[in-house]
C-alpha cells in the first residue's frame, strides 16, 4: 500500500514537471523591450530586486532596463547599488567581493544552485561599471564619469590579478577529486560552445570598457593612464582600427621608441594619428545575449548512472552586422567589432563549470547512497519513501540558468571626424539594407558620443558630449537594423521621448 501510494504521488508530481521555457520571465521582458513595452521588462526586473536569491541580478537588470528607457538617473541608482555590493570600502582602500570564484566551489551542495544567492560574475560587474560611465555622461556629470573610469581601471586590474588565479585553482581542485570523470563528460558536451569561447581569452577582460575608460581619462587630461587603458583595449581587440589608432596616438606621447616599432609593424603613418578638432564616436550594441538552458547529462555516480541537469548555451557564434555610418547621405566609414558579450558569457560558464559539476555530483551521490541504504534495510515502506524523495529531488532540481540577459550580444565601435552643425546620422546594415536614422548636433571642437542599443524591432539612441561642448544629452527611439522582428511604429517616425536637460 505504501509503495502504491508513494508511486501515485510521484506520478502526480512528475505530471506537473513539463518541458517549459527555462526563463519565461526573461522571454516576456525581452519581448516587451523589442515591442517598445518597457513596463513589462521593468516589472520583471524590479521583482528580481526583492528576491532572496537574485537581488544583485535584479539591480543590474533594472539598471539596464531603465537605461534603455532613457531613465539615466534611475539606471545610475540601480547600477550604483550593484557596484557597491562588489566594491567594499575598507580602511586600506577599496576591495572587490566578486562571487562564484574558485573558493565557492563546494558551496550549496544541499539544494540545487538556483537557491544560491546570485553574485555578479566578473564580466557582468565590469559591464555595470561600463554602463555607469555612460549614465554619468548622459546626465551631464563628466567628472563623475571620469571617477567611474578610474574605478573600472582599478577593478579590472584587481580582477585580472586575483580572479584568474582562483578560476585555475578551482579547476585543479575539482579535477583532482572524485568528480574528475564527470567534469570530463560535461566539458565534452560543451564542445559546441568552443568556437564562441575562443573569441576571447578570459571572461573578465573587456576591451570596450578599457577603451571607454581611456576616452574619459584622456578628456580628463590624465594622459598616462589613458595611454595604459588604450593599450589594454588594443591588446584585447587588436583588429579594431579605431582602438589601434588611439592606442598608437597616445603611445607616441609616452614611449617614442615602442611607438616607432609598433607603428612600423602596423604599417601606420604617424601623420594619420592626429585627432580631428570635431569628432563623433559611436558605440552600437546589437541584440540580447543568448540564454542558458538546462540540459540533462547522464553521469556515473557510485554504482548507478544518474541524469543530472547542467546549464549550457546552445546558440552558435553570432555573426555581427556590418554597419555603415553615414551623415547627410554621405558615407563616413564602417563600424568595427569591439566586444563579444556572447563570448564573455560562454567563457564565464566554462570557468564556473567545475564547481557546478562538483556540487551536482555531490547531490546525486547523496541520493544514490540513500537508495542503497534503503534497499539493504529490507523495509518496503522505507524503500518507497526514499524512492519518492529521491525521485522528487531529481524531478525538481534543475540547472541554475540565471544571468544578466538584457546585455547585448556584441558591441561595435566607430570614431571619425565630423563637421560642426546639425546632421542626420544614418546607420545602414550592409547585409539586409536596413537603415535607421536619428539627428545629432555637433558643436565646433566637440567630441560627441552616440550610444545605440539595437534591440530588434527598435533601437534606443542617446548622445552626449565627452568634452562638455555642444548640446545637452538627448535620447531617441528609432528603427532597428535587425531582420526578423516586427518593427515598432512611432507616430511621425523617430522621435525624442526623453531629454536629460529639457
Amino acid at each position: 500500500m505504501n509503495v502504491q501510494l508513494s508511486r501515485g504521488c510521484l506520478v502526480a508530481l512528475l505530471a506537473t514537471v513539463g518541458c517549459v521555457s527555462t526563463n519565461p520571465g526573461v522571454d516576456r521582458a525581452l519581448t516587451g523591450l523589442r515591442a517598445g513595452d518597457d513596463a513589462v521588462a521593468l516589472t520583471w526586473s524590479e521583482k528580481l530586486k526583492h528576491s532572496t536569491y537574485s537581488q544583485e541580478l535584479g539591480f543590474v537588470e533594472t539598471g539596464r532596463v531603465r537605461m534603455l528607457s532613457g531613465d539615466f538617473l534611475g539606471s545610475s541608482t540601480n547600477f550604483a547599488a550593484a557596484i557597491d555590493t562588489v566594491i567594499e570600502k575598507t580602511e586600506t582602500g577599496p576591495a572587490l567581493k566578486l562571487g562564484d570564484a574558485g573558493a565557492a566551489v563546494m558551496a550549496g551542495t544541499v539544494t540545487d544552485d538556483r537557491t544560491r544567492p546570485y553574485r555578479l560574475p566578473a564580466y557582468e560587474f565590469i559591464h555595470a561599471l561600463q554602463y555607469q560611465m555612460l549614465n554619468h555622461l548622459f546626465l551631464g556629470q563628466r567628472d563623475a564619469a571620469a571617477v567611474e573610469a578610474r574605478r573600472a581601471v582599478f577593478a579590472q586590474d584587481q580582477i585580472a590579478e586575483k580572479y584568474g588565479k582562483e578560476v585555475e585553482e578551482a579547476r585543479v581542485q575539482a579535477a583532482s577529486g572524485q568528480s574528475s570523470n564527470s567534469i570530463g563528460v560535461v566539458e565534452g558536451r560543451m564542445q559546441a560552445m568552443a568556437p564562441v569561447i575562443e573569441m576571447t581569452r578570459s571572461s573578465y577582460e573587456n576591451g570596450l570598457a578599457w577603451y571607454l575608460s581611456g576616452l574619459l581619462l584622456e578628456e580628463d587630461n590624465d594622459q598616462a593612464n589613458a595611454a595604459l587603458a588604450y593599450r589594454k583595449a588594443w591588446e584585447l581587440i587588436p583588429g579594431n582600427p579605431y582602438v589601434q589608432k588611439d592606442f598608437l596616438r597616445m603611445l607616441r606621447t609616452q614611449d617614442a621608441e615602442t611607438f616607432k616599432t609598433l607603428a612600423a609593424q602596423a604599417g601606420t603613418d604617424a601623420a594619420a594619428l592626429t585627432r580631428a578638432p570635431t569628432e563623433l564616436i559611436l558605440i552600437v550594441e546589437e541584440g540580447f545575449v543568448p540564454q542558458r538552458h538546462s540540459m540533462k547529462v547522464p553521469l556515473p555516480v557510485g554504482t548507478a548512472v544518474v541524469s543530472v541537469d547542467f546549464p549550457f548555451y546552445q546558440d552558435p557564434a553570432h555573426t555581427p552586422m556590418a554597419v555603415e555610418v553615414m551623415a547627410n547621405g554621405q558615407s563616413c566609414g564602417l563600424s568595427a567589432l569591439a566586444l563579444s558579450v556572447q563570448s564573455l558569457a560562454y567563457r564565464d560558464l566554462k570557468e564556473k563549470m567545475p564547481g557546478v559539476v562538483v556540487r551536482n555530483v555531490t547531490r546525486a551521490a547523496v541520493r544514490v547512497a540513500a537508495q542503497e541504504v534503503a534497499r539493504h534495510a529490507g523495509n518496503d515502506g522505507v524503500q518507497a519513501a526514499v524512492f519518492l524523495v529521491t525521485a522528487v529531488a531529481s524531478a525538481i532540481n534543475k540547472a541554475d540558468t540565471r544571468a544578466w540577459y538584457t546585455l547585448p550580444t556584441v558591441s561595435h565601435l566607430y570614431r571619425g571626424a565630423f563637421q560642426p552643425g546639425e546632421h542626420t546620422i544614418e546607420l545602414r546594415n550592409q547585409v539586409n539594407g536596413f537603415v535607421t536614422r536619428f539627428p545629432v548636433k555637433v558643436a565646433e571642437g566637440e567630441t560627441r558620443l552616440v550610444w545605440v542599443a539595437d534591440l530588434g524591432g527598435n533601437a534606443r539612441v542617446a548622445t552626449a558630449s565627452l568634452n562638455g561642448k555642444g548640446a545637452p544629452a538627448a535620447y531617441h527611439v528609432c528603427g532597428s537594423l535587425q531582420a526578423g522582428f516586427p518593427p515598432v511604429t512611432l507616430p511621425g517616425g523617430p522621435k525624442t521621448l526623453y531629454h536629460t536637460n529639457p
